[in-house]
This record gives structure tokens, C-alpha cells and sequence, in this order.
């Protein structure tokens, strides 16, 4: 069932991804300008902040089908956008805003959703491998949809490309609701060890509790690199003649081959090793990328980028996991989700007079400050270093 929900969030996600390449290659064709086109692409991250929080609330009262198949509805409206007559590349920009905001919101839904069903799904002491393989279905979607959506915009239009997505989404809703999941009973909330025994504050109706607070930060300091990575490192490689998308594609290759050991580590041994490992990894591929780029050093560093991501955040989603119960998960992973994107930003956005004053050298080194605060982050929190629980009692039956 964990595997049938994996190809359902891959199929769904395909509302976003199908547009991380064409959408821009497609205004770009047009004679769209450069700053433009990162309003535009830029949008859904900013759209996603807010919206996490509030599909976080959403999540502990409605459940996570519900709620992904909101986003999924999401993303059929905003191909919908697209596919309206007059909507083309170099046209009005209202159009293409509304898309991507939609898109933004049915990110924002659907990740966090799908995370927070694994666990009443798999077994307690399979977590690990259970968010680390969803973790591996979303990242399949960042591989495998670029290429596809570009290769459909060259054989027909952007019309297509969301013609096309419109049909890989609408398979992603159909294995998610074809059956009924067979849920576990999530029983008392203090019934797995390490769980929390108590009910989480919330505000607004947005659960938090206290304990996650670490792992957030991890993931907004870690993650800032990434943000000047896709914001500034395209253009700085083509300049050099060096191939971008081998890097990127041995980044998604490296990732998904690093996700399911490091799923299966983080049920057996002390989260923090893996985490600092996954860190200092990606401190190497930093000092890489800001030497001069060659492709051959691109494909390492993109190698180094996905083990590194790898190691980082599948054990800080089991954490996450085993640091919420049932009534709020969804609210811990919509906060992932939520931090996920702001890091984009600070990196994206946050980055650019840096790279406008001193390069994006400067720009990128800098974000070595932010693997050095993760480090301390993880070596301060007592629960990062403790060794998982993986026998749970099981419940006497007469």
C-alpha cells in the first residue's frame, strides 16, 4: 500500500514538476526577460509558505487523502489555466501568476499528506524505510518530469505540456482513491515509544510542539544552498561551457539511490551520524561548485549533492515522525513543507545581492555558515543522538 501510494504521489506531483523546465524554457522561447520569468517561477515557493501552515491545520482534521486530493485538484486547475485560449508565453503575466499560485497551494498539500499517511501505514519499527521511499517518489517526479515536459514543449506547446500533465495527474488521484488504504489503528498516543504523550499546542488550528523546532531549523539552514544553487548556478555553468543538467541529474540519480539505505540506517543507529555525514558531504560539493565549473566536476558535485541531501533529510522525517502523533502530523510536515520553501527563497532571492556584489561564489560559501549551524543544531539536540527504538511491544490479544 506504501507502494501504491508512492506512484500516486508521483504521478500527482507531475502537476508541479512537469513545469519546473518547460515553464520557463517556454517564456524564455517567447523573449520573456529574465527577471520576469523569475517572478513568475518564483511565486509557487512563495505561495507555498503560507499554504503549508494552513494545509497543516487542515491535515489534523480532514486526514491526508483529503487533503491530497485537494492538491491534486490544485494542480489540475492551474494546467487548466494554461490551457485557456489566448493564455501563451510572452502574453499577459496574470494568467500565468494565477497558475502558479495554484500550484504552490497543491504542493503544499500533497507532500505533507502523503508523509503523514506512511506511518499509519507501515510498521513502527519500518518508518524509516516507508518516508524514505515516499521521500524517493517525489524526488523521481523532480527527475523524470523535467525531461518529459521539455521533450512535449518541443513537439508541441506549453498547451501540451499541460494537456499532458492534466492525465498523469488525474492517474495519481485515481491509484490514491481507486480502494480504501488499510490504515493501522493509530491507538493511544503514547503507545510507540519515544511518542509524544500529550496533545500539541496549536494556534489558528496549526499544531506545534516544541520538539520539532530543531528539525525545522535544520531544514531552513540546510536547505538555503540549494535555493542559490537553481537561482544562479544554470546560467554560471552555461557561461563556462560546462553541461548544468548533468548535475542536476546526477543530483536526482544520487538521491534516489541514497534514500532507502539511509531510510534503513535511520531505524537502526543514531540519527545524528547520518546527519553529519549528509552535511559534511554537502560542504565538499559547496567548495566544489564554486571553483571554475567543468562538466566533469558538475557530475561529481551533483553525485555528492544527492548523497548528501539523502542522509540529511530522511532521518530528520522519521524524527519529525516520531516526534508527532497521529492527531498532528500533518501539521509537522506542513511545517517541513513550509521550511522547505522559505529556505528556497532566503537562498534565491535572499542570495541575489550578494551575488550581485561579490559573485556567486561568495554567494554560494556563504551558505556554509548555515551547514555549520545545522551541525551544532544536530549535536545539541539529545533525541538526534540517541539510538532508535525498533521493538515495540506488541498488543496482547485474547
Amino acid at each position: 500500500m506504501v507502494f501504491r501510494l508512492a506512484v500516486a504521489l508521483f504521478a500527482v506531483q507531475a502537476g508541479f514538476h512537469g513545469f519546473t523546465a518547460s515553464l520557463p524554457v517556454a517564456l524564455s522561447r517567447a523573449g520573456v526577460p529574465d527577471p520576469e520569468i523569475g517572478l513568475i517561477v518564483g511565486v509557487a515557493a512563495l505561495v507555498q509558505v503560507p499554504a503549508a501552515f494552513a494545509a497543516g491545520a487542515i491535515l489534523d482534521r480532514v486526514g491526508g487523502l483529503r487533503v491530497f486530493a485537494f492538491g491534486g485538484v490544485a494542480y489540475l486547475a492551474g494546467c487548466a489555466i494554461l490551457l485557456l485560449p489566448g493564455v501563451e508565453p510572452g502574453g499577459p503575466v496574470a494568467p500565468f501568476l494565477a497558475a502558479r499560485v495554484l500550484q504552490g497551494i497543491g504542493i503544499a498539500g500533497t507532500l505533507p499528506a502523503a508523509l503523514s499517511l506512511v506511518p499509519r501505514l507501515i510498521d513502527p519499527t519500518r518508518r524509516g524505510f516507508g518516508l524514505a521511499f515516499m521521500g524517493s517518489a517525489h524526488n523521481l517526479t523532480l527527475v523524470a518530469m523535467p525531461p518529459l515536459s521539455l521533450a512535449v514543449l518541443s513537439a508541441s506547446s506549453l498547451h501540451g505540456v499541460a494537456l499532458a500533465m492534466v492525465g498523469i495527474v488525474i492517474v495519481g488521484l485515481i491509484l490514491a482513491g481507486v480502494s480504501p488504504l488499510p490504515f493501522r489503528d493509530p491507538g493511544p498516543a503514547h503507545a510507540e515509544p519515544g511518542g509524544p504523550r500529550h496533545a500539541a499546542r496549536r494556534t489558528f488550528g496549526f499544531a506545534f510542539r516544541r520538539s520539532w523546532a530543531p528539525l525545522i531549523a535544520m531544514v531552513l539552514l540546510y536547505i538555503a544552498h540549494w535555493g542559490v544553487i537553481i537561482g544562479y548556478l544554470p546560467q554560471r555553468a552555461e557561461a563556462a561551457g560546462a553541461d548544468v543538467g548533468l548535475f542536476f541529474a546526477a543530483d536526482g540519480i544520487s538521491i534516489l539511490m541514497s534514500r532507502v539505505p539511509a531510510g534503513w540506517l535511520a531505524d537502526r543507529i543514531r540519527p545524528v551520524l547520518l546527519i553529519l555525514a549528509g552535511l559534511g558531504t554537502t560542504a565538499v560539493m559547496i567548495v566544489l561548485l564554486a571553483l571554475p565549473p567543468t562538466t566533469p566536476l558538475l557530475i561529481v558535485a551533483g553525485l555528492l549533492s544527492g548523497g548528501g541531501a539523502g542522509l540529511v533529510m530522511t532521518p530528520i522525517l522519521v524524527e519529525l515522525s516520531r516526534r508527532s502523533g497521529d492527531a498532528d502530523r500533518g501539521s509537522a510536515f506542513s511545517l517541513f513543507s513550509a521550511a522547505l520553501a522559505a529556505a528556497l527563497v532566503v537562498g534565491s532571492i535572499g542570495g541575489a545581492p550578494v551575488v550581485a556584489i561579490s559573485g556567486f561564489e561568495a554567494a554560494l560559501l556563504l551558505t556554509l555558515t548555515g551547514i555549520a549551524g545545522a551541525a551544532a543544531v544536530s549535536l545539541s539536540d539529545r533525541g538526534l543522538r540517541s539510538v532508535p527504538s525498533h521493538h515495540v511491544q506488541p498488543v496482547a490479544t485474547t
